[in-house]
Formats: C-alpha cells, structure tokens, sequence
C-alpha cells in the first residue's frame, strides 16, 4: 500500500508539474499528492481571456470559527493594522450583498451541497484514492460498486453523516461491525463506543440512502469502513494541533513549521498546508485556511462554475517580518481549471477579496474562488509566490463547508 500510496504523489506531480523535476521532505513522513505547476502556459491562458478559467474550494460541515483575538492588528487590505482584529468577511452577509452596481457582486450562500447521484462514473484507481490527501469532503468517491459523498464530520461530539449509493448489483448491508468510530487506550482496546444509527442499514441497488455513525468517546475522529467491496478509512477533515503547534493564526510572532515541504528545481522551497486549518510558516510569513463558502453563483470574477459549483476559501497570513509582504502571484489548481488571479480578478468581492499586500508584523486575510467538480481525482489547492516565501494551501476538496461566524 505504502508503495501505490508513493506512486499515486508521483504520478499527480508529473501531470501538475509539467516537467519541473521535485523532491518532497516532511519532519512528519506525511506523503500526500501536492498541486502546483510551472504555469507558463497557464499564465498566458490567464492573460488571454481565461479560455480554460476556473478554480473553486468546498466542504460539506459546518462548525464554530475558533478565531481568538490578539492586541496586534489584523488589517484586511494589507495597509498598517491597529489594535484589535478588523477582518476582510467576518461580515459576511454585509460585504456580499453591498453595491452590486458599484462592481461589488452579491455572493448567494449554498443550503447544502449537492446530492449524491447514481450516474456512470469512472471508479477511482487506489492511486487516486491516495493521491487525495485525506478525507473526501466537497466531492463525491467512487468504487466499482459503491459511491459515498461525507455530508458531515465532526469531533466532539463525534458524529459522520455519509450518503452511500449502490451502484452493484447485490444489497449492501451498513451495521457496527463494517463501519465504526475507533481511537484506541493504552492497551489497544477500541474506547470509541461507536453505532450506527438504525443498524443495519440495508441498501438496495440502485438505492441511496443516508447513513450516521456517532461515537460516545468525543475525542474519536478516525472511521473504518469495509462494505461493498471499498475499504478504507477516513478521519476528521479539521487539522488537530498537537500542544507545539499554533491552532489559529491571532498575532504576528514569528512561526517556524513547514508542513509538507516541497523543492522544485526551477521554483526552489514551497512549504504546504495539507488539512484545514492548519497553520505554516517559514519564520517570515505563516498562513492558514480558514473558513470555506459554497456559493450558488454562476460566476465570480473570471472563474464559472462550469458543470460544478463555485465555493471560496478564506486565508490568513501574517507577516512576521520588517519588510512589507508582497503576494506576486496567485495560482490556483481546482476543478480542471488551472489560472492565475490578479488583485483586479478579486475586486469582485470587494472587502472580502484576498489583499496582494501587508504591512510588516500585520495579519491579512480575504476569500479566493475556485470551481467544484464531481471529478475528486484533480487537483485542488492554491500556490501564493511572495517575496517573503511561496507556500500552498492544499487539498481543498477535502476541507468542510465552514461558513465564518
């Protein structure tokens, strides 16, 4: 498995890097699938009208936007900061419906994601499975006989809400013994204390049907699964910090913690978030993921939703450093769409757009569009080239929907 897991990187690279030659290191040996690109050629695609525009981020929970507050400034259009935290969408309702005449657009919140359908798709190969970088949240994943779409995942309380479709041709059959919660003690004894609401479930072919899987122990975020011949497992898509690690960017000291790291040898280092919310740095700069909107527009910027939907990740950055933060380029990887954005693409969103630019020891933050597909094999993250360092905000297709609050 460790081997088709490391084939599955390889293979995702090649395809995103064009020939860009790369090694990947990672205190934690964490190997997952990266997204980034020469971007020559899709630069000029951007320039050029934006023939093949696209790029979105989803998820499919909701939960508390744990964001503390701090007596150093968070400035959302990268000018000084003052005392106290001034954010660019804790207004979120405000900021989307203002002036739609003045070029500000009004942004239309999705109720829930779409639904899970029984429509032929082509199953996922193991690599690609792999190559997802964890817990499939925003987009569906697909057997030979079986799909799942996670509507819902959550730690404490413990709960997953998953839709599953038959797509064989015998009943499947969901109880406590082929889906379960597990976190082990001391002595490797399941303390979980894991059931399936309404065991068992049976699932016709050709049938859908909405299964819960809750677990009593508040801290269980892992699930195994094994029914209809998919197996795996999938885990709690918020990032968990361990007791060293920073759980939410609330000032400007400096951060040293690189995530994945990745070495292109045109491009040089670029340090990766892989789960959401988790927090990197680089002694300079740190940033996060923070909340994640999926949108019923049609269209923000240059970016349509195509046969998908359009969803946007908001990302905060703080610049620790004594020299103003300048983001050169924007690229982002989502949906099929590979572009580049501009300060002037995001004007779109007015106050809520990403800021190009921060002030020293500030925090700056702002929502990014990009497109969602059904088609969870692609890539889905975003590249930020700065003059303080480059670092990648990834695998979006596995972070919740997590409105802010």
């Amino acid at each position: 498995m460790g081997f088709r897991k490391f084939a599955a990187i390889i293979l995702v690279l090649t395809i995103l890097l064009s020939g860009c030659g790369q090694t990947a290191t990672d205190g934690s040996q964490k190997e997952t699938a990266g997204v980034h690109t020469d971007g020559s050629q899709d630069r000029e695609n951007a320039e050029t009208g934006y023939e093949d525009a696209g790029g979105s981020m989803t998820g499919s929970e909701t939960g508390e936007d744990a964001v503390g507050t701090s007596s150093e400034g968070t400035s959302g259009n990268g000018g000084n900061s003052q005392a106290g935290v001034s954010t660019n969408g804790d207004d979120t309702a405000k900021a989307a419906e203002e002036n739609d005449d003045g070029g500000v657009i009004k942004l239309i919140p999705m109720k829930e994601l779409p639904e899970l359908n029984l429509d032929p798709r082509v199953p996922f190969t193991i690599e690609e499975i792999a190559g997802i970088g964890g817990t499939s949240m925003l987009t569906p994943v697909y057997y030979d006989n079986v799909r799942y779409w996670i509507r819902e995942f959550t730690r404490n309380p413990s709960r997953l809400v998953i839709d599953i479709g038959n797509t064989g041709n015998e009943t499947i059959v969901i109880d406590n013994n082929n889906m379960e919660f597990s976190i082990l003690d001391d002595e490797g004894n399941n303390i979980a204390g894991s059931k399936v609401q309404g065991a068992p479930v049976s699932i016709a072919p050709g049938e859908i049907k909405r299964v819960v899987v809750t677990a009593k122990n508040p801290d269980a975020g892992y699930v195994h699964f094994e029914f209809g011949g998919a197996a795996g497992g999938i885990s709690c898509p918020v990032f968990r910090p361990f007791a060293n690690e920073a759980a939410d960017i609330t000032d400007t000291r400096p951060y040293n913690k690189h995530g994945q790291v990745w070495e292109y040898e045109n491009e040089g280092t670029f340090i990766s978030a892989e789960t959401f919310r988790q927090v990197i740095g680089n002694g300079k700069i740190k940033a996060m993921s923070r909340a994640l909107m999926a949108v019923e527009n049609d269209r923000i910027g240059p970016i349509e939703k195509g046969d998908g939907f359009l969803a946007l990740v908001k990302v905060r950055i703080a610049n620790t450093s004594d020299e103003v933060l300048t983001i050169n380029r924007l690229y982002v990887a989502a949906g099929g769409v590979y572009m580049d954005y501009t300060e002037k693409d995001l004007a779109v969103l007015g106050d809520m757009a990403m800021p190009f630019s921060a002030e020293p020891h500030s925090i700056i933050e702002g929502w990014i569009p990009f497109r969602v597909t059904e088609e969870g094999r692609q890539a889905y993250g975003i590249v930020f080239y700065t003059n303080l360092g480059n670092f990648i905000i990834d695998h979006l297709n596995t972070y919740p929907v997590y409105p802010d609050h």
